[in-house]
C-alpha cells in the first residue's frame, strides 16, 4: 500500500516547526493541580479484638465494654488508616500548585458511622483528596478515606484535613465540608462535662496503636524547634479520646450509638495535664438523632473547638 499522499516531506516538516516556535505556537505544560478526586491505593485488613482493646486502652476510653472488647471503639478505624491518608497528602499535589508551605498541621476530623463495627470483620480502605481551601494563615487539604467491609459497602467515611502553614493555592477546589461549626447559645445548655486524665506516656501508648510516630509527640528537641515547649499529643489521639468521653456522656457509654463525630484541632495538648471534655445539647437532628455540641480544654485554653457529636435515639 502507497503511503506518498500521507507523508511529508522532512524539509516540511522541519520548516512548518521552526514557524511555528517563531511564532509563539510552542506546547504549554500542564500547570501543577491539586489533584481533586483522585484515589490511590487500596489496604486492606482486619479488626482484631485485641487490638480494638489496645486502642480503647491507648485512648483511656471510659466505656467498659470497650476496654473490655464487647465493643470497638468508634474512633478505632483511625489505627488503620494513616498510611492511607499519608499516602494521599503527598500525591494530592504536583509541585508547585500549593506555594510558600512553612509547615504543617492535623487541622481536624469529622467521621461518620455509617454501620457499627464488629471484631473479626474483614475491612479495606482507600484515600481520595476531597478538596483544598485558601484561609487567611494557609492552605487546608481534605482527604476522604471510606473503609468498607468484605462485601465493599461502607462502614465508616473519614475526612481528615491537613492545615499547611503560610501555604498558598490559586483557588479552591472541590467540594464543600458538612458544617459543624458551634451552635451560638449553646452554652446555656450544657449536658455534662468529663475530665480525661492524659498521662506523661500518652503519645508513645497511642503511637503504639496508631503508628502516629510524629516526632513532635516522641521527642521533646523535635518540639521545640517547631516552637513548642515540648513534646504535644498527636491530634487524633485528642480526638479518640474527645469520642469516649461523648459516648459516655451521651449516649449512655453505647459506642454503637454514635454516628457522627468532628471537630477542629486549635491548640495543642501536652502530656501530663488533664483535658475537659464540655457538652452541650444541641436539639435533636435529622432521623431522630441526638445532637451534642462540645469543645474540649486544657488549663482553661480551648485545644478542640467546633465539635459535632450526633448520636441515634
Amino acid at each position: 500500500m502507497s503511503c506518498s499522499k500521507r507523508l511529508i516531506p522532512f524539509e516540511r516538516c522541519t520548516m512548518t516547526r521552526v514557524r511555528s516556535m517563531r511564532s509563539g505556537n510552542i506546547p504549554r505544560m500542564a500547570e501543577p493541580t491539586i489533584h481533586v478526586g483522585r484515589s490511590y491505593q487500596r489496604y486492606e485488613g482486619r479488626i482484631d479484638e485485641d487490638a480494638t482493646v489496645a486502642f480503647a486502652l491507648a485512648t483511656n476510653d471510659p466505656n467498659e465494654i470497650c476496654r473490655q472488647g464487647r465493643a470497638v471503639p468508634p474512633l478505632y478505624t483511625v489505627s488503620l488508616i494513616l498510611p492511607a491518608y499519608m499516602e494521599a497528602q503527598q500525591k494530592a499535589a504536583d509541585p508547585g500548585a500549593i506555594r510558600n508551605v512553612r509547615g504543617g498541621m492535623a487541622g481536624g476530623h469529622d467521621v461518620h458511622i455509617i454501620n457499627p463495627l464488629r471484631a473479626g470483620m474483614e475491612v479495606s480502605w482507600q484515600a481520595t483528596t476531597y478538596n483544598a481551601r485558601q484561609t487567611a494563615k494557609g492552605a487546608v487539604v481534605t482527604q476522604r478515606i471510606v473503609v468498607s467491609d468484605r462485601e465493599g459497602a461502607p462502614l465508616v467515611e473519614h475526612f481528615w484535613w491537613s492545615f499547611l502553614i503560610g501555604g498558598e493555592i490559586d483557588e479552591d477546589v472541590g467540594p464543600d465540608l458538612a458544617d459543624h461549626r458551634f451552635p451560638a447559645g449553646v452554652r446555656e445548655r450544657i449536658v455534662a462535662t468529663h475530665t480525661i486524665e492524659v498521662a506523661r506516656d500518652q503519645g508513645f501508648r497511642f503511637a503504639g496503636v496508631s503508628g502516629d510516630h510524629n516526632p513532635h509527640s516522641m521527642d521533646d528537641e523535635a518540639a521545640r524547634r517547631e516552637g513548642f515547649p515540648g513534646k504535644i499529643l498527636q491530634g487524633m489521639c485528642t480526638f479518640a479520646m474527645c469520642g469516649g468521653a461523648i459516648v459516655k456522656v451521651g449516649a449512655g457509654g453505647d459506642p454503637n450509638r454514635l454516628r457522627r463525630l468532628a471537630g477542629r484541632f486549635s491548640a495543642p495538648v501536652f502530656p501530663g495535664r488533664p483535658i475537659v471534655v464540655h457538652a452541650y445539647d444541641a436539639s435533636e437532628g435529622e432521623q431522630g438523632r441526638r445532637i451534642l455540641a462540645f469543645e474540649a480544654t486544657q488549663d482553661a485554653r480551648t485545644v478542640l473547638e467546633h465539635g459535632r457529636a450526633e448520636l441515634s435515639a
